[in-house]
């Protein structure tokens, strides 16, 4: 099960990404992934599967925003199909990501702040 906190998080990650799609441009878009990504990791026990698709997240999420930035500029057909391709391998690592946080458990801190 996950907590309201994590879901949050989450909902921030898919926003960051959202607001990429639609061509809004903000520098903050990759630093909130990668926040959202951290407070997920400091809510739960330590977890090498988690850790891994956190890392793909971020790699797959820095490409994305910051490769669709450029090519806002620059829009050509294949510009266009490259950066569809991106986007869905962002959200298939998020996916992943989602998943192997919903097989994690909440670190001890959760549990004596009584957020789980």
């Amino acid at each position: 099960m996950i907590s309201a906190h994590i879901t949050s998080f989450l909902k921030l990650i898919t926003a960051q990404l959202e607001e990429t799609s639609r061509g809004i441009t903000s520098s903050h878009h990759f630093h909130n992934v990668q926040c959202g990504i951290e407070n997920i990791l400091s809510l739960l026990e330590y977890n090498n599967d988690v850790v891994g698709k956190a890392e793909q997240l971020s790699r797959r999420a820095s490409s994305y925003i910051i490769r669709h930035d450029l090519i806002s500029s620059t829009i050509s057909d294949g510009a266009i199909s490259e950066d569809a391709d991106r986007l869905r391998a962002t959200y298939e690592a998020l996916a992943g990501f989602r998943v192997a946080v919903e097989q994690s458990r909440p670190n001890a801190r959760v549990r004596r702040l009584g957020l789980a």
